[in-house]
């Protein structure tokens, strides 16, 4: 069989599947179901990005998310790849990131927005967490598929 055979079978199979009652395809193609976390130090130290997040995104769980990523530090020109259900990420944020630094001290950074599914993420995104900076100029740029938003 031809590779356009093979393609055109499973679009008719999906389109059938939709018309039939089954609007949910994202079993059977992979990483539609999840949103992939990118954490990347840009910067000269060590990091602790503190990322917050919830499998809600109504109010509440914004002024307190249920859950933090457990990353430990990701050190300078690190990148840590997490990937979540889509169903456990309502929203997500780094709260108060620290900037780990031998001999001047730890740096706290700004706290990004709260990015919430279905408004600045979807199911099948890349949100990336980039720090950036040194000492009183650390902080995070976010990113949804390339796309800056904070």
């Amino acid at each position: 069989m031809t590779s356009r055979f093979v393609l055109l079978t499973t679009l008719l199979a999906a389109a059938g599947l939709v018309s039939g009652g089954c609007p949910d395809l994202s079993a059977f193609v992979p990483g539609m179901n999840t949103v992939t976390v990118e954490i990347v130090n840009d910067t000269e130290f060590a990091v602790d990005p503190n990322i917050k997040f919830d499998n809600d995104s109504g109010f509440f769980a914004s002024l307190v998310p249920a859950d933090s990523l457990d990353t430990g530090l990701i050190e300078a020109g690190e990148i840590a790849t997490y990937e979540f259900d889509c169903d456990e990420l309502g929203l997500i944020r780094s709260q108060d990131p620290e900037q780990v630094t031998v001999l001047f001290g730890d740096y706290v950074g700004d706290s990004s927005d709260t990015l919430e599914r279905e408004k600045e993420y979807d199911c099948g995104d890349v949100i990336r967490f980039r720090f950036v900076g040194n000492a009183e100029d650390f902080g995070v740029i976010v990113s949804v598929n390339g796309r800056i938003v904070d």
